[in-house]
């Protein structure tokens, strides 16, 4: 048993429809039947924690998984674009040199997305140095 504490949080109306919508689109998927407890659990984000409640209050909790789930969908989306499914590689070296190529490319097609300017500095028709 690990101690720690839940953190809950009632989701929107609408959200609270999409994911009922979703679990009963899967459950007739599979042909079972949705129990009343998984529509009910449905209506919350709910998140369990270590840290010390004095020291985060529920509300910091769920904005940190916020936050950390923002990143864990950038990384999932890296993951489709470089096709990072496996490596195709058995050593460690070359499955290293495979890898920061493949995220080096996926960068590259993705400048934009990740510049500090939002915008290709090419696109500066004039420079300055200001030192």
């Amino acid at each position: 048993m690990v101690p720690g504490w839940v953190c809950a949080i009632r989701k929107t109306e609408e959200a609270i429809r999409i994911a009922h919508d979703k679990i009963r689109k899967e459950a007739a998927r599979k042909g079972k039947q949705v129990q009343p407890q998984t529509l009910k659990f449905a209506q919350y984000v709910i998140v369990f924690t270590t840290f010390p409640e004095l020291t985060f209050p529920a509300s910091e909790v769920l904005e940190w998984y916020r936050i950390r789930w923002q990143v864990e969908l950038v990384f999932k989306r890296f993951k489709s674009l470089a096709q990072l499914g496996h490596l195709p590689k058995y050593d460690d070296e070359s499955a290293k040199a495979w890898l920061y190529g493949k995220l080096l490319v996926a960068l590259i097609h993705h400048a934009t997305a990740i510049s500090p300017w939002g915008y290709h500095l090419a696109a500066i028709s004039t420079t300055q140095r200001v030192a």
